[in-house]
């Protein structure tokens, strides 16, 4: 397996999310990288065949799937999994997203570590 299919970035504005997804899927053998926002993300993917992505939507600025958006003009094959805790806030945003054939695994917080960790290991084959 190439190492590169296991390179996942992590994008949260809360920092210990973001930093705590990071570290379970380091600790399960990822290489995983994590930024705070959307504008942060797309400088990291312009740097790093990451091929994967966890993503809050509900973030200041540029939301998740603004940055979605952007994420998959420069690597299409990027697999990007999207997640929130501000379930009410994220509905409108949520079903753009599966209308818009966005959103490929949808993770509710709080997460549970096996969640993430199942959810990496299926799109990192």
């Amino acid at each position: 397996m190439k190492n590169d299919r296991k390179s996942i970035l992590v994008v949260d504005d809360e920092e210990t999310i973001g930093l705590g997804i990071s570290e379970i899927l380091k600790d399960e053998g990822f290489e995983a990288a994590y930024v705070i926002n959307g504008p942060q993300a797309i400088e990291e993917i312009k740097k790093k065949n990451y091929n994967i992505v966890f993503m809050d939507i509900v973030m200041p600025g540029m939301n998740g799937l603004e940055t979605y958006r952007e994420i998959k003009k420069i690597r299409p094959s990027a697999k990007v999994i999207l997640f929130t805790g501000y379930f009410k806030d994220a509905e409108a945003v949520i079903n753009q997203g599966i209308k818009e054939g966005m959103i490929e695994e949808f993770i509710r917080k709080p997460y549970f570590a096996d969640e993430i960790v199942r959810t990496a290991r299926k799109y990192a084959q």
